[in-house]
């Protein structure tokens, strides 16, 4: 291995002196970053769209995700409302526990995301149709757009509603991954699902709430991200 440490053979150089080779090493402590209320609009609005962007995907495919979004589709499927009054009905009660632990401005910001996005998946068959999209393909593209959006609004101090408010509260606190906590409920969800949904649109299913959750797992880690 190269560059861990290594010492000078000059006449004038103790051979004990360490020589700090390592970029680590030789880098000056980085500052302390905020964002400002500009950049978190756009990385809010970027997550806001992608999340959309994967639900209107498997809408169209009659497929579930995870967390609170795979008991709204459920719910949809079973009773012919829309998704996103659904949705916005279902996190009612998580807003309470976001105001208590997350703080004001926190749940605000859920608010706001999990409405937009309720009425972006309702309107977005007006504007985007699917006249072929396999459901294998479909599924891990949305479960990678819903998890990158998900991070999305996670490093911009907001969420989408539900579990993710749990979720991320429990690794703030206790360090405990995210992506984890999300894939212990999801199985709970998808165990129900098979009571009423044919199995290959529920294994289709499970395949992008695994993609969804692996990624924000993998990628979603607080020691990774400098600005706050």
């Amino acid at each position: 291995m190269i560059g861990i440490a290594m010492t000078t053979s000059t006449a004038d150089s103790s051979p004990s002196t360490p020589i700090a080779s390592t970029p680590a090493a030789r880098a000056p402590a980085l500052p302390a970053v905020r964002h400002s209320w500009i950049d978190n609009l756009q990385g809010q609005l970027f997550g806001v769209v992608m999340i959309a962007f994967g639900m209107s995907m498997l809408h169209s495919l009659g497929l579930i995700i995870g967390q609170i979004a795979g008991v709204a589709f459920l719910v949809t499927y079973a009773t012919g409302i829309s998704f996103g009054m659904a949705f916005t009905i279902i996190n009612l009660p998580f807003y309470l526990l976001a105001a208590l632990r997350m703080g004001a401005a926190f749940t605000w910001r859920t608010l706001a995301a999990v409405t937009a996005v309720s009425v972006l998946t309702n309107v977005a068959g007006n504007y985007i149709s699917y006249s072929h999209l396999d459901p294998a393909v479909g599924a891990v593209l949305a479960g990678l757009c819903v998890g990158i959006g998900l991070i999305g609004l996670f490093r911009h101090q907001a969420s989408c509603g539900g579990m993710s408010i749990l979720a991320t509260y429990v690794q703030e606190r206790t360090g405990f991954k995210a992506g984890w906590l999300l894939m212990g409920f999801d199985l709970a969800l998808f165990a129900t699902a098979a009571l009423f949904l044919p199995m290959d649109r529920v294994f289709y299913s499970l395949v992008g709430a695994i993609t969804m959750n692996l990624f924000v797992a993998w990628n979603h880690r607080y020691e990774w991200y400098i600005a706050r």
